[in-house]
């Protein structure tokens, strides 16, 4: 491995290490450790690759701490970098690799969200990656010359690993078919790729398998998401994720691309295999989150791993761009981009930790709402305000001691499970709907379960605001306040959290369960 790609990966990963042993957990962070709780061959929401990832770096939830809970994402994000390495160098040459790592490493998506935070694109970065360089071995092997089987395997090996960890990895056989059919249709006959395409399908089995036990619920649930919303188009969803995926991708990266993508009417500085090979594994998902999202709102990270890919014509272009100009040093963009990314982590590392206040709703019974910086700041300091005293008022009977906490969202439920109640030994039980609760459902299973007439403590963050009678009331006799606690930042007041003692729980109402059991 080349020095300076070794100094490049050692530098970003301990600014994400830095990162990650400062920040607490965000909302999906938090409710991804809910999954290394209780492995299952899927969840309500995602198959089981972030789980994992988090039990093999907890050293099986030995360390639990945040740093350690992130640890598997960045060392996920080092081997990306190789891999982008080792893409680009054989997509064009070396030091296109290494303007490719360099991007990689500036892009915030690959860099900072999966590569720092612990999601789900975390493991699947790395899967994507090494599924296409596979794929690029394959494909760009001579014609006469027969593909060893072993390639074959590892591509349908590697692709079913990626969509274990989020199911668009299946965009890894649209683009190898979408290649064969297009411009390599001898490959049909190989028998490797229906190997490959068998193994894909044994290493995804458990998600098929876990759906029908569970009336396919992960995927009414996606498609519940995605569906349309409207009968008319919606520009300002289409405008909100295509200004995402590009911001997503690090501004100075996006014009890079936008860039390159032009100018390849005038320059040729890929060949022709490896020019529809980086468009027909990036431009697809692209597509259709961007024609998606003229219904209904997208995420800007799902495409992610599209984008990651289109940046190697931006590297191939500068690579280019230098050897034409016959300049020696690297490109001055390429600091660019390195330096926008490690800005915009320090200035976001800035406003969680010391913005004054909130720049959210200044409301009473919402104070702080919309303000994303609170689920990742306060949590610890409230956590440990609220036990200390938790334990004097069950000393003097003012609240029955051991009493379980119940959440009717998943959110904050894993904030409450994570700093709250797995400190103090004791369970979060989710009352509600399994589209309110996710993984809950599932989690009550092996959960000491509430019983008529039982007594619970719930904790409801002002940025989270509930109406009572509607999340509770229904389910519990009565509701008594018992402590308000305050959380400031910079001096300034941020948020606040107050604690009921809920009492009476009504175990025959069954207004309040999911629409099925989970696991019949």
């Amino acid at each position: 491995m080349p020095r300076r790609l070794v100094q490049l990966i050692v530098a970003a990963s301990l600014v994400r290490m830095l990162v990650a042993a400062v920040l607490e957990f965000g909302n999906d962070e938090v409710y991804y450790f809910l999954y290394a709780l209780d492995l299952q061959p899927n969840y309500f929401d995602h198959p089981p690759g972030v789980a994992w990832l988090i039990r093999i770096f907890t050293f099986n939830l030995l360390l639990t701490d945040e740093f350690f809970v992130r640890l598997g994402s960045i060392l996920c994000a080092a081997v990306g970098t190789t891999l982008v390495y080792r893409l680009g160098t054989a997509l064009k040459n070396e030091q296109t690799g290494w303007y490719a790592a360099i991007l990689y490493t500036g892009n915030l998506y690959t860099s900072l969200l999966a590569g720092t935070f612990i999601i789900p694109d975390s493991p699947q970065v790395v899967f994507w990656l090494a599924s296409v360089l596979v794929m690029h071995s394959i494909l760009t092997a001579p014609p006469d010359q027969e593909i060893p089987r072993k390639n074959w395997l590892l591509f349908g090996l590697l692709t079913g690993l990626a969509i274990l960890c989020k199911v668009h990895g299946i965009f890894l056989w649209g683009s190898l078919g979408l290649y064969i059919l297009l411009y390599n249709r001898g490959k049909l006959k190989e028998p490797g790729l229906y190997l490959a395409a068998a193994v894909t399908a044994l290493v995804i089995s458990p998600i098929l398998i876990w759906n029908i036990q569970n009336d396919f619920i992960t995927y009414r649930f996606h498609s519940g998401r995605v569906g349309i919303e409207e009968t008319w188009i919606h520009p300002d969803y289409f405008i909100q994720a295509v200004a995402g995926q590009l911001v997503y991708s690090n501004p100075v990266n996006a014009v890079l691309i936008l860039i390159a993508a032009w100018k390849l009417k005038t320059m040729k500085f890929l060949s022709v295999d490896s020019l529809r090979f980086v468009l027909i594994n990036g431009l697809p998902l692209v597509i259709v989150v961007s024609v998606m999202s003229l219904t209904s709102t997208m995420l800007p990270h799902w495409s992610g791993p599209a984008m990651m890919i289109l940046s190697f014509l931006a590297a191939a272009y500068l690579d280019e761009k230098r050897t034409m100009s016959g300049i020696a040093h690297d490109p001055r963009v390429l600091r660019a981009s390195a330096y926008t990314v490690g800005g915009l982590i320090l200035l976001t590392l800035a406003i969680i930790q010391f913005y004054p206040g909130t720049f959210g709703s200044h409301r009473k019974n919402e104070f702080g709402e919309n303000d994303f910086t609170l689920d990742l700041n306060g949590w610890s300091s409230f956590s440990e305000e609220f036990r200390t005293w938790l334990t004097e008022e069950e000393k003097r009977g003012a609240i029955p001691a051991g009493l379980p906490f119940v959440s009717n969202k998943w959110f904050p439920g894993a904030h409450i499970e994570y700093y709250v109640a797995r400190p103090l030994g004791r369970p979060v039980v989710g009352i509600g709907w399994v589209r309110d609760v996710h993984q809950y459902a599932w989690l009550n299973l092996s959960r000491p379960p509430l019983k008529e007439g039982d007594a619970a403590l719930c904790i409801v963050p002002s940025n989270y605001h509930m109406v009572l009678h509607e999340s509770y009331y229904r389910q519990f006799e009565s509701i008594e306040l018992k402590k308000v606690f305050y959380q400031f930042r910079s001096g300034r007041m941020s948020r606040y959290f107050t604690v009921y003692l809920m009492k009476g729980y009504k175990a025959d109402d069954e207004a309040h369960l999911p629409p099925f059991k989970p696991g019949e």
